[in-house]
């Protein structure tokens, strides 16, 4: 890239004026998720700021880990009763989250109901699986950095949500005093692929009975298909899922497997992975891509490794200036991509801030949040969040047709064609740094009658008909365009 890099969006529009963004109403809005690990704080002073910051940058769900006594990990409850170091006392963690919702945020907490410490205070031995034999380990397939599919076991012990006793602990102990009396909303079933469909359809139910503004996000993703994941929390009548295009390395969809989901689910709002704790983050994918020749091939884990255990490099800051450029304007590529993919969207704390690594849920910590680097890429994901709410068709479901290099190590133009309805969305992005790319308008697209491209200073269009069937895009540019109804 240049010492005068372009202007992150391109325009077809020549000197047509931009009309000013115009915001829906927030109801009317993808919901923005902040996935926070408490771990990154050293205090729930610091914790507030640092709402204050995503507020700033157009987030308006806060998705706090789990915050209950953990075992050795947040995910490994020990009990379910008493809260996490940082709160110390209930009315600590209420006061917390009433400041929360005075910033205008939803209040979200992620429950492990699928798996808990074998010695967990308040669970009685027989809410185990297979109790009477010392318990069944919890887990999942993987793989490791080296490409072998392993068993991953989380250390927690698997517990049995067919048991009625165990439901109804869950709702009297856990999540009614939550919404009764700590100022909670929203919950992210964890694992929900992994509760039984009954017991978890008893979950979301009673608690809608008693709270109907109380809303569920069904943790949807792993190595299975979405759908087959999906189904338990379609029929308990979760409202939100997961997206799994950037789930997959590379950001490899699987566009039959979404349309099941869409089809099967009553287009349901999904969320697209800008990154999150399960997931590596987008700095250090975008330094693969800087450094293809050396780790271009690397698989996430691989590249983990390689990056923070072999190289020893822990920041952005100990890049060259014109290496870290690169990387935060790749990161800004990849960030346009995954705002227009779904209805909703999150990223993990630290990834406006280029965390290099990735959350370890059992040692990140204040020190490892103090890593990240100043840069433009904030302003940019508050920017382009600003263009995602001024239209419906942005907070909205569709079917995702991918092109364009999405493989590991490769530059150059990709996207993808989105259509909800009778509307088209294309979004493509140029994440070469040193020459243009060219992306094909498809057919339905070059014949609507009113196509227009946003940018951050607002709408532009309806844009040329003599426009061709192929657009350019600079090194290092991204293009949003979109059909209006006819």
């Amino acid at each position: 890239m240049s010492h005068t890099p372009l202007p992150l969006f391109a325009s077809f529009a020549g000197d047509l004026v931009p009309e000013p963004l115009r915001l829906l109403p927030p109801e009317r809005q993808g919901r923005i998720y902040a996935d926070v690990p408490h771990r990154y704080f050293a205090s729930t002073h610091d914790l507030q700021a640092y709402v204050g910051t995503l507020r700033q940058l157009g987030v308006n769900v806060l998705l706090l880990m789990p915050h209950f006594l953990p075992s050795f990990s947040e995910y490994v409850v020990k009990d379910y009763e008493q809260p996490c170091q940082l709160f110390g006392s209930w009315e600590k963690f209420a006061a917390f989250m009433q400041f929360v919702e005075a910033q205008g945020l939803d209040r979200m907490i992620d429950i492990p109901f699928n798996h808990a410490d074998w010695q967990a205070e308040h669970l009685h031995r027989e809410w185990f699986v297979e109790h009477a034999t010392h318990g069944k380990e919890a887990g999942a397939d993987d793989v490791d950095a080296d490409g072998n599919r392993i068993r991953v076991n989380w250390g927690a012990f698997i517990l049995d949500n067919a048991n009625p006793e165990l439901i109804s602990y869950w709702l009297e102990k856990v999540i009614y005093p939550h919404v009764g009396h700590y100022h909670i909303n929203a919950i992210r079933i964890d694992a929900a692929w992994g509760l039984d469909p009954n017991g978890l359809a008893r979950l979301v139910q009673e608690t809608k009975a008693r709270y109907p503004h109380v809303w569920f996000l069904a943790e949807n993703l792993g190595m299975d298909k979405l759908i087959n994941l999906a189904r338990s929390g379609i029929a308990a009548g979760a409202e939100r899922y997961f997206h799994n295009m950037y789930w997959y390395s590379g950001g490899r969809a699987i566009p039959s497997d979404i349309y099941r989901f869409r089809k099967q689910s009553g287009g349901k709002p999904t969320c697209a992975i800008f990154a999150s704790h399960d997931t590596l983050m987008p700095a250090m994918k975008a330094l693969a891509m800087v450094q293809a020749d050396r780790l271009g091939a690397l698989s996430d884990k691989a590249l983990h490794r390689q990056v923070i255990e072999r190289d020893g490099l822990t920041s952005l800051t100990q890049l060259s200036a014109d290496e870290r450029a690169r990387v935060v304007r790749l990161m800004e590529l990849e960030f346009v991509l995954a705002a227009f993919l779904s209805t909703d969207l999150m990223f993990v704390a630290g990834a406006e801030r280029g965390l290099l690594a990735k959350v370890d849920v059992l040692t990140s910590g204040p020190e490892h949040f103090a890593k990240g680097i100043d840069s433009d890429l904030p302003a940019t994901m508050a920017g382009v969040l600003q263009m995602k709410a001024a239209d419906p068709l942005f907070c909205t479901e569709g079917v995702v047709l991918p092109f364009g290099e999405w493989g590991r190590g490769k530059t150059g133009c990709r996207g993808y064609v989105r259509t909800s309805g009778q509307r088209h969305l294309v979004a493509a992005v140029n994440t070469d740094a040193t020459k243009p790319a060219f992306f094909r308008l498809p057919k339905r697209v070059r014949q609507a009658k009113r196509l227009f491209e946003m940018t951050p200073a607002g709408r532009r269009g309806p844009l040329p008909t003599t426009l061709g069937p192929e657009l350019a895009l600079g090194p290092g540019q991204a293009a949003i365009l979109f059909t209006q109804e006819e």
